[in-house]
């Protein structure tokens, strides 16, 4: 009895104490790189940060407070991150209330023209200067709904984040598709197109970088399976459990033209992304080979397609 359970504790810190292997491949158009002759603002749109808890039975279960502080965590790195690499970095969601001031401010400024007076020809009952009534004043217009904008761009991200996966990767979120389209072979072609220009516009960004990751962290339950599906290899009955699932996407566009010029998949953990420094591991991982400028180093081979 005393020997089974020094195996079942043997077993569990191994199962805890071995890190999952993080896997990337990442894409970019060929040749492509940064420009070298104007400043670099990449924008981070709206991250789509999903942490929680695999549940015993599988099932994932959201936790919010981990989710944000994973989110706080990831923008802190990013930032850190670029301005290691010299360039600027900006957060959607301080661009959005920043360009609406700029927009009230500008419709304040606007002032009607005066309303044009004439006199009327003399006589007793018409010599009192008449104004003839202009167009009416119409202020300039707020600008663009910054808000419905961002949230469709990242919407249209997502859609566009599947179509890389199932063509380039051949894959659909977690499911194994078929295979490649034909067309898509060898062929890195994406663009949302060249509405994103509104983004530019809002953020003053000419490059916007999407992230979505899904960090599902093992519950002691989901543990304790897994150690004794190990367990049950003994008596030749082996029960494979998961640990938790970690999968980040990352994507830069170029908002000029809303070509997607480089995309970056990450499996497995490189860092818990709940803590400051598992969240600068895991960014300095994914960001591993986005292009640079001419002549500049990324540390990483990239997979080009043309």
């Amino acid at each position: 009895m005393r020997k089974f359970v020094s195996a079942v504790a043997a077993v569990a810190m191994l199962a805890q104490s071995v890190p999952v292997l993080a896997a990337a491949k990442t894409f970019a158009v060929q040749g492509y790189a940064l420009p070298a002759d104007k400043p670099l603002n990449i924008v981070l749109m709206r991250p789509d940060v999903n942490v929680g808890e695999l549940a015993a039975g599988g099932l994932p279960q959201p936790n919010a407070d981990w989710t944000e502080a994973a989110r706080k965590h990831i923008a802190e790195a990013l930032k850190a991150e670029f301005g290691d690499r010299k360039i600027n970095f900006s957060v959607m969601d301080e661009a959005v209330p920043a360009y609406r001031a700029r927009m009230a401010a500008e419709q304040a400024k606007a002032v009607c023209p005066p309303q044009v007076t004439v006199i009327t020809p003399a006589s007793p009952e018409t010599s009192t200067p008449v104004p003839i009534p202009s167009e009416p004043c119409v202020p300039p217009p707020a600008g663009l709904d910054a808000e419905k904008i961002v949230a469709e761009y990242t919407a249209l991200n997502s859609a566009v984040t599947n179509s890389i996966l199932a063509h380039q990767y051949g894959e659909a979120g977690f499911t194994t598709m078929p295979g490649k389209l034909p067309t898509k072979k060898g062929n890195f072609a994406f663009t949302m197109g060249p509405g994103a220009k509104q983004l530019g516009e809002i953020s003053g960004g000419n490059y916007g970088l999407f992230m979505l990751t899904t960090d599902q962290f093992a519950s002691a339950g989901r543990k304790s399976m897994q150690v004794l599906g190990l367990l049950g290899c003994g008596i030749g009955f082996c029960m494979v459990v998961s640990g938790g699932i970690h999968v980040a996407y990352v994507s830069l566009v170029e908002l000029d033209t809303g070509n997607i010029v480089w995309f970056n998949l990450q499996r497995g953990s490189k860092g818990d992304v709940r803590e400051e420094a598992g969240a600068r591991d895991m960014v300095k991982a994914i960001m591993t080979g986005m292009p640079s400028r001419p002549g500049e180093m990324t540390g990483a081979v990239t997979k080009k397609t043309k």
